[in-house]
């Protein structure tokens, strides 16, 4: 256990079809490294294990990480975070997606520190919830198997079975002044604007 209460997982989102961008979003460069190998670089430092939902596995078998595949295919998100959350070790587990390169170690540990018997911590900003930079229970995967069974395949659409504390963008505005951390690169156009800097 660490000091900081919870031994916490750790489940990168690299399932996606990346149809806006045009190739796979995790191997999109990042400087000397690509965005997958840059965010296992940076949540090793606070995480004890790591573990890729992704359904190409021979894609990511470089990066010797335990991989799982989601539990219904065709299903996105919700279906790849209930697969990792049944794999995971600890109690709860920190959810990325892979084209969110832009790690803040201590907006993470802030969100770890909000947990307080919750099942989902998520944080909000003026775009709305954050479901795919958020952490969550295993008391979440039943339900996310119900939700995924009746076809409501959006991740938030279990929160009303689970104990949600939504954590405010004024509350954590210090931490991460850009909100950076919370982007989804989608586009060329947006990996150029936030990664083209040389």
């Amino acid at each position: 256990m660490h000091d900081g209460g919870y031994e916490v997982t750790v489940i990168i989102l690299a399932g996606g079809k990346s149809r806006r961008m045009g190739s796979n979003k995790a191997f999109l460069k990042y400087g000397a490294t690509t965005f997958i190998e840059h965010q296992v670089m940076m949540l090793r430092k606070i995480f004890d294990e790591i573990i890729l939902s992704a359904n190409d596995v021979n894609a990511y078998t470089h990066l010797k990480l335990p991989i799982v595949s989601d539990i219904i295919p065709e299903k996105g998100p919700l279906s790849g975070i209930c697969a990792g959350l049944s794999r995971a070790k600890s109690s709860h587990a920190f959810v990325i997606a892979c084209d969110m390169p832009f790690i803040n170690e201590k907006l993470i540990l802030y969100l770890k520190s909000q947990i307080n018997g919750s099942d989902v911590v998520v944080p909000q900003t003026s775009r709305g919830l954050e479901p795919m930079h958020a952490f969550y229970s295993k008391n979440c995967i039943q339900p996310m198997h119900r939700c995924l069974g009746e076809g409501r395949l959006r991740i938030v659409d279990f929160f009303s079975e689970v104990k949600v504390k939504i954590i405010g963008e004024k509350e954590f505005a210090g931490l991460d002044t850009s909100l950076q951390s919370l982007i989804n690169l989608n586009t060329p156009d947006e990996y150029k604007k936030y990664c083209n800097n040389d």
